[in-house]
């Protein structure tokens, strides 16, 4: 029996049911269990700073209601399949995997020239933080760069999670090691945590096809420091992920024109 996961903490806007609904329905396309959780408040003291919802996206690996579970998938509200999508994406990994997880191809280069405040430079700098506090060598890129997972999307396998369970750290120690260098807070989240976890403990890590999270986000750098939409949806694509600048605030009708039109057909832009 295979679970998919997902949570909101705060006020849930049309955009967050958009993404639920399409979610449920596919679970009940390829006979998977669905949960949605309405304000769980996994890390309800906050001590994790604007972070904390973040790491309810470990609800289901660490907490022993979810055991009953083969696999699990977590999805942010904001992934979405493509419209009648049947494809299993619990076939993507073998129970002998521990953790299915896509790449993010496009950030490594572009933080060599973004003007945010997520670079190369600091992404190298949190490199050797993993390398010295969890004796761990993460992955890089054919250039050198630091790679980037999202974790969006994610897919744990039973034995991911009790390996999980027994050799993570727990978030606190990540936190509060961050937190004692001048790296931005963005390096205390979720997504940072888990890419550490990921090699400092050897997890058995596939990496899934990019279809199964087709990100459509903003972005800007010193090149074009006016901000654009990056669509990285091909003829591939099964999940998109929904991260652009105002995503948020739109309605169900406008976010399924943005995940299964071309981008001609939305009749507004974004």
């Amino acid at each position: 029996m295979n679970l998919i996961y997902q949570y909101w903490d705060g006020i849930c806007r049309e955009s967050v049911y958009a993404g639920v609904e399409a979610m449920k329905k596919y679970a009940g396309r390829i006979g998977a269990d669905y949960i949605f959780e309405n304000n769980p408040g996994y890390i309800a003291d906050k001590r994790f700073g604007q972070y904390s919802a973040h790491y309810g996206a470990f609800k289901p690996v660490m907490e022993k209601e979810f055991d009953k579970y083969n696999k699990i998938l977590f999805a942010d509200t904001d992934v979405f399949p493509i419209d009648g999508l049947t494809e299993n994406v619990f076939d993507q990994i073998m129970d002998a995997d521990h953790i299915g997880i896509c790449t993010e191809p496009f950030q490594p280069k572009q933080r060599t020239i973004t003007t945010g405040r997520i670079t190369s430079e600091s992404d190298n700098q949190w490199a050797k933080l993993v390398k010295s506090a969890y004796h761990a060598h993460v992955p890089l890129t054919e250039e050198g760069l630091v790679r980037v997972y999202n974790t969006g999307m994610v897919l744990y396998t039973r034995s991911g999670i009790q390996h999980a369970r027994k050799n993570w750290v727990s978030f606190d120690d990540y936190v509060n090691t961050i937190r004692r260098t001048n790296l931005d807070s963005f390096y205390t989240c979720d997504q940072p945590y888990l890419h550490a976890m990921m090699f400092s403990t050897n997890m058995n890590v596939i990496e899934m096809h990019n279809g199964w999270n087709s990100y459509i986000h903003g972005t800007k750098d010193i090149h074009q420091p006016k901000r654009r939409i990056m669509d990285w949806r091909n003829e591939q694509t099964k999940f998109v992920h929904c991260q652009f600048p105002g995503a948020d605030d739109m309605t169900t009708e406008q976010l399924l024109k943005v995940v299964n039109l071309p981008r001609k057909e939305w009749n507004y832009d974004i």
